[in-house]
């Protein structure tokens, strides 16, 4: 799509590749769980059929109510999950065939609303968190953030708080009962379940766990270290 970039620039508005980018994704038979973004909620359905058919079992459809291509900080996220459930016919199929002529586990889609409450956490305009700043500006607010020199009740953090904890939730870093994430972490799981049955509070106690220990500032040089050596001749 590199080849499309300077045209779809010059058009200055959305086309066809802004649909299919986040369904083309070259290590699409990697990635075990993902969260895609869309900037209309009629299509968030569409897009979690598409991952569906395309074999995905875990993943997250999200469209603000803003016609935002995130989780919502101001209000309303409308969501539609990929949930991982045993396939029926799977043993039907292999006791009279012979064969695994289906997969084990098959996906459902589930549609529900996020609301910042249900992350723990209080809402803020959208003014606050996308004030439409320089490239050069955005990078700098990044590095305050991974490096934890924003206020624990940053707009900013906190709207990359909830988004970094759904991820975790599909993933399913969040299903377990026991914590041991090094130091830093009082091991206090949250078990409360949220809409969809997420533990959308304990995705943030973990996403601000990576935050506050600096364990994200690492992954992050790690990925430019890796993203840098590609680059080399």
């Amino acid at each position: 799509m590199r080849y499309v970039a300077a045209v779809r620039r010059e058009l200055g508005w959305r086309t066809i590749f802004n649909l299919l980018g986040p369904l083309a994704n070259p290590v699409e038979g990697v990635i075990e769980a993902r969260v895609i973004g869309v900037a209309r909620r009629d299509l968030g359905l569409t897009f979690a059929e598409a991952l569906k058919m395309g074999g995905a079992k875990r993943a997250l459809v999200v469209c603000g109510e803003e016609e935002l291509d995130e989780i919502s900080c101001a209000g309303r996220t409308f969501c539609w999950m990929l949930r991982e459930k045993p396939n029926p016919k799977y043993r039907e199929e292999n006791e009279t065939n012979g064969e695994n002529a289906r997969p084990k586990t098959i996906a459902d889609i589930e549609d529900f609303t996020l609301s910042p409450s249900d992350f723990g956490l209080p809402a803020h305009p959208l003014s606050e968190v996308s004030p439409g700043m320089e490239p050069h500006q955005n990078a700098a607010i990044l590095m305050k953030l991974l490096r934890n020199e924003l206020p624990r009740d940053d707009p900013i953090l906190h709207f990359v708080l909830m988004n970094t904890a759904a991820l975790f939730v599909i993933a399913g870093v969040c299903d377990a009962d026991t914590s041991c994430m090094g130091q830093g972490d009082d091991g206090k799981v949250i078990t409360e379940k949220g809409p969809g049955g997420g533990r959308w509070k304990e995705g943030v106690r973990r996403a601000r766990w990576a935050v506050e220990s600096g364990e994200a500032l690492k992954s992050w040089e790690n990925f430019v270290k890796v993203t840098n050596s590609f680059s080399k001749p």
